[in-house]
C-alpha cells in the first residue's frame, strides 16, 4: 500500500498547521483554568488542592494516584502534563468547529464561537465519562462533587471561548 505524502506547501498541510497554531494556546489557557478550578474545588471539599491533578495519573498508577494528596513529580507534574495534553486535544476539535461555524475571525460571531465551545466540552464530558473505560477517565471525579466536576468542564469551555475571542485575526 502506497503512503500518501503531503507537501509542506499543500493546502491540507497549511490548514492543519494553522489549526494547531490556534489550538495550542487555546488548549493551554483552557487547561490551566480548568486545573485551577479543580484545585480550588478540591481545596474546599478535601483540603488538598493537588489531589485532583494527582488523580489524573490513576491510569498509570491506579493504587497510589487516587490517594496522593501532596506534590510529587510522579503524580502532580505528570498529571498536569496529561491534563494539558488533553485540553490541547479538545482545543483541536474546538478550533475546527470555530473555523466552520464562526469563520476566520471568531470575535465577529461570538454566539457561534460559544456554541462551538459548548459542543466541545459536551463532547469531552461524554467521551471522558461515558465512552472510555473507568481506568481512562480524568480522575477528578474521585475528589470532586458532581457540581464541581461540571464547573471544571464549564471553565474548560470558557477558556476555549476566551482564547478564541481574544485572538487577533491572522494577517
Amino acid at each position: 500500500m502506497k503512503m500518501r505524502e503531503y507537501k509542506i506547501g499543500s493546502p491540507w498541510y497549511q490548514a492543519a498547521c494553522a489549526t494547531l497554531r490556534r489550538a495550542v494556546p487555546s488548549g493551554l489557557l483552557a487547561g490551566c483554568l480548568s486545573a485551577a478550578t479543580a484545585s480550588a474545588a478540591s481545596t474546599d471539599a478535601s483540603g488538598s488542592p493537588l489531589a485532583p491533578i494527582n488523580a489524573v495519573t490513576h491510569s498509570m498508577w491506579p493504587q497510589r494516584a487516587l490517594r496522593e494528596r501532596g506534590f510529587s513529580i510522579r503524580h502532580t507534574v505528570t498529571g498536569f502534563a496529561i491534563h494539558q495534553a488533553a485540553a490541547i486535544f479538545w482545543a483541536l476539535l474546538f478550533e475546527q468547529l470555530v473555523d466552520r461555524m464562526a469563520g476566520p475571525v471568531p470575535s465577529r460571531r461570538p454566539g457561534a464561537t460559544a456554541v462551538a465551545a459548548a459542543a466541545t466540552v459536551a463532547s469531552a464530558y461524554v467521551v471522558d465519562y461515558k465512552v472510555v473505560p473507568n481506568r481512562l477517565t480524568p480522575g477528578f471525579e474521585a475528589h470532586l462533587s458532581r457540581r464541581s466536576l461540571a464547573n471544571v468542564y464549564v471553565v474548560l469551555g470558557a477558556g476555549l471561548l476566551t482564547a478564541a475571542l481574544l485572538r487577533r485575526p491572522d494577517r
